[in-house]
């Protein structure tokens, strides 16, 4: 029987048992007693996926289904329902490894003894690009993208930027920002100019999505940055960041390369990195920015902020990063106190252009550049040198979720048939889905994991 008919009948004849047992019930159904144990008996299915249903067995949940809270691990699940003595709930997506079920109802929490077995289902697909090395607005079939860092906003809107290339019948290089719309079908450029301009030479984007407003920063200029606006269309407009003439002198001259800008929800700045290591705070409002930590000298290869933590700052440095022990590190700054002693550290081991998955502080990467964040703290990274994009979890566990370690090629499909050369740019919409700049495939990649 095919594999999708089959689970389909498993699923039906689990919600029409379910309904027959609730219906049992109804009339034994009560409310949680707080003067008595809540009690765990077992789960069905031992195994599944994300948003797959699940059915928990017991004593004493109650029937208020807002007061009862199901995590696997550390991912709360979605309770549907509960009779009482059975919780309907759906199963959270990347709990982790070997997930534990515990219930929480009052001052109880209970955690089943058996083990929940977790199916990872991820899927590869092709969002635009054809493979030439060059940028041609138009459908998504027919556009032709070179792009390197990707933003999104909560409206669906990828934004690209770009500064390798020809675009379409000239053989002038181009740098630039684009947008890409998968329900509109559209890639549209934002701005672009021919490379011996550098009207905005652009890396790292950031978008505050409580306002949808997208900034990027100029690399080559150290107080220029650019913002585009939903209200105004995406309508260009340079900004001039205000700093103190003792602040702008201390930025060391031939460093002054600024590759990356990241908005935080935590205060609502922005915060940027110049090659001599000195990280600024700017106030998007006034423009006015302040140096407020000295880090390592090096080139950037990402930067973002943790949402479930939005006080943390997480940087990829680049291979010619001094001191030697920060090169292709991943590597997070606490900006409540960022030249405190725990202020600034490198997470992953030392020794990078290799593989190895497992605790973050074991890891390596090769070239690790773009990173980004979901919703709930799992940080995706592109791996280029491994040709794979790699996850960190919450719990600081580093796997391979798509691309196989070591070998490029172009390939969609599932997590170990897919096939990336020279991953990019990552970011992630408010689903958790991940779009990739498959740089040297010359493609915007999407990775759905549940």
């Amino acid at each position: 029987m095919n594999h999708y008919l089959l689970k389909a009948c498993l699923l039906s004849t689990l919600i029409s048992f379910a309904s027959c047992k609730n219906e049992s019930i109804l009339s034994s159904s009560a409310a949680h007693d707080p003067t008595k144990d809540v009690v765990l008996t077992s789960f069905y299915p031992l195994q599944g996926g994300a948003r797959d249903k699940i059915l928990l067995d017991g004593e004493n949940f109650g029937t208020d289904p807002s007061k009862i809270k199901v995590y696997f691990n550390k991912a709360q699940a979605k309770v549907i329902s509960s009779s009482g003595e059975r919780i309907y709930a759906l199963v959270p997506r990347l709990p982790g490894a070997d997930p534990k079920i515990s219930v929480v109802v009052g001052a109880d929490s209970v955690v089943y003894q058996q083990q929940f077995v977790y199916r990872t289902q991820a899927l590869v697909s092709t969002v635009t690009g054809n493979g030439v090395k060059s940028f041609t607005p138009g459908t998504l079939s027919e556009a032709t993208v070179y792009g390197k860092y990707l933003e999104l906003d909560r409206e669906g809107n990828i934004f690209m930027s770009w500064r390798d290339g020809n675009t379409a019948g000239s053989s002038a290089a181009t740098f630039g920002v684009a947008r890409i719309n998968e329900a509109e079908n559209i890639v549209t450029p934002l701005i672009q100019a021919p490379a011996e301009t550098r009207v905005l030479y652009a890396n790292g984007l950031t978008v505050d999505r409580s306002t949808g407003v997208l900034t990027a920063a100029h690399e080559s200029v150290q107080e220029v940055m650019f913002t585009f606006d939903p209200k105004e269309a995406w309508y260009p407009r340079q900004r001039n960041m205000k700093y103190s003439s003792s602040d702008y002198a201390s930025i060391v001259v031939g460093d002054r390369y600024k590759n990356f800008i990241t908005f935080s929800p935590w205060d609502g700045h922005l915060y940027t990195r110049y090659r001599d290591g000195k990280v600024a705070r700017i106030n998007p409002q006034t423009l006015v920015a302040t140096i407020i930590h000295q880090g390592p000298y090096g080139s950037q290869y990402g930067q973002a902020i943790n949402p479930a933590k939005p006080w943390e700052l997480y940087i990829t440095l680049h291979s010619n990063a001094s001191p030697i022990e920060f090169r292709q590190g991943i590597m997070v700054l606490d900006l409540r106190d960022p030249d405190g002693t725990g202020g600034f550290k490198r997470l992953n081991a030392p020794g990078g252009s290799s593989f190895k998955d497992g605790p973050i502080q074991d890891a390596l990467f090769n070239f690790p550049k773009d990173i980004k964040f979901d919703n709930d703290g799992n940080m995706f990274v592109a791996d280029y040198g491994n040709h794979c994009i790699r996850m960190v979890s919450p719990e600081g566990v580093v796997t391979t979720v798509a691309g196989q370690p070591g070998k490029s090629g172009y390939k969609d499909g599932g997590p170990t048939e897919s096939l990336f050369n020279q991953p990019w740019g990552v970011a992630v919409n408010e689903l958790g889905h991940i779009y990739i700049a498959d740089w040297s495939n010359a493609r915007i990649r999407k990775l759905v994991i549940e």
